[in-house]
């Protein structure tokens, strides 16, 4: 998410760092890399997220991948969680959303700064409970945003997630998300593992 490098550099990164595959948002704030022989198939590319579909052949529609990162103002935020649904709609097979959602959804998920007002979060918590998606929890330090500000201004947020289906638990009973440290981002880095017990 928000490389800070023009997206047309992303096939010199995909060679650099040792990927099949490659693929950018329309505004180059979202590169997704992977190195399966799998089949993918773009649904949607937008300003805030890319859904890809991935199949192994003779597995049908196989899983749907979105990332997500989203944009700063309400109004924006907005838009996203509409293009959420319309995905939603369009899938009925295992699907997974995370990335940088730009909001929490309880007031625990922050720490410092002003209170936080539920409010602010209403239109995020509808749209998750509306495409039934769930939190797919995760392992470490639970805020995985900083403002990087000095102690007295400093401000904690959970603003990175993964959202899955009951159709993705229905294929990957074990589900593993890991908030990695930070390195050189105000963000943690996410590592999602997926398995089955079979």
């Amino acid at each position: 998410m928000e490389p800070f490098v023009r997206k047309e550099k992303i096939e010199g990164y995909k060679k650099f760092l040792g990927f099949h595959k490659c693929i950018s948002n329309d505004n180059g704030k979202i590169w997704c890399f992977w190195t399966t022989n799998c089949q993918t198939t773009v649904l949607t590319n937008e300003d805030q997220q890319i859904t890809i579909n991935i199949s192994e052949k003779g597995e049908g529609n196989g899983l749907f991948l979105t990332a997500v990162y989203v944009k700063c103002t309400a109004s924006e935020r907005s838009e996203l969680w509409h293009s959420l649904e319309r995905v939603n709609a369009m899938v009925n097979w295992p699907l997974c959303i995370g990335g940088d959602f730009n909001s929490i959804l309880d007031i625990d998920e922050k720490l410092g700064g002003r209170p936080y007002r539920i409010s602010k979060s209403i239109d995020f918590s509808y749209c998750m409970n509306n495409c039934e998606l769930v939190d797919a929890g995760y392992v470490g330090v639970k805020f995985t945003w900083c403002n990087n500000r000095r102690h007295s201004k400093r401000i904690w947020k959970r603003l990175d997630r993964i959202m899955i289906n009951d159709l993705w638990l229905k294929k990957f009973q074990n589900n593993s998300v890991r908030h990695l440290v930070r390195t050189g981002s105000d963000h943690r880095p996410l590592l999602m593992k997926c398995f089955n017990n079979q």
